[in-house]
């Protein structure tokens, strides 16, 4: 009888993961854990997120209800368990990789050590735009509190100059901001 209602549970949710709708997030190189019901991870961590929207930097993006406000200016929000802060450039004839491969560069040389000794980087996309990540080593300075650096090509030229978003959050929350940041249109 044990055997016939284990069989059970694993078909009943092996149909509820198949018949799940499929959300996209990108970046497709990145997995995306579903849990046994078969709901994106990501959904069901953020359902309880406030929406923090700028006009400043044109982005929306869901972050923890009990996270407070830091710094208005520098859009800095944290908690206990993390935080992000938000800032944009318009950089001229530098593409977001070129970006991430420089943070890393300098990071790399001695003159900063925001990411450890091996940070890496991922390329992606992040609401249909061009984006990498910066993900810390497992030696990055405790002062850090595990800083991740998402950076992400505006929808939009701004004086002829790529504008850039640089979001940087903690990497516990890194990827379920990736999932629920949009920019304003």
């Amino acid at each position: 009888m044990k055997i016939k209602n284990i069989i059970t549970v694993l078909l009943v949710t092996f149909i509820l993961a198949s018949c799940a709708p499929v959300a996209k997030i990108a970046p497709t190189e990145l997995p995306i854990s579903t849990s046994q019901s078969g709901i994106l991870a990501t959904e069901s961590i953020t359902s309880n997120w406030n929406t923090y929207t700028s006009k400043l930097f044109l982005v929306t993006l869901k972050y923890p209800a009990y996270w407070e406000i830091n710094n208005e200016g520098y859009a800095v929000y944290s908690g206990q368990d993390g935080f992000f802060q938000i800032s944009s450039s318009s950089i001229s004839g530098l593409t977001v990789k070129e970006m991430c491969e420089n943070e890393i560069q300098v990071n790399n040389s001695g003159k900063e050590n925001n990411y450890g000794t091996n940070p890496t980087m991922e390329t992606l996309q992040v609401d249909n735009q061009p984006a990498c990540l910066v993900l810390p080593a497992d030696d990055q300075p405790q002062y850090k509190r595990g800083s991740s650096l998402l950076v992400v090509e505006y929808p939009a030229l701004e004086g002829g100059h790529t504008r850039l978003l640089q979001f940087i959050a903690d990497k516990n929350h890194i990827r379920d901001f990736i999932g629920t940041l949009k920019f304003v249109r």
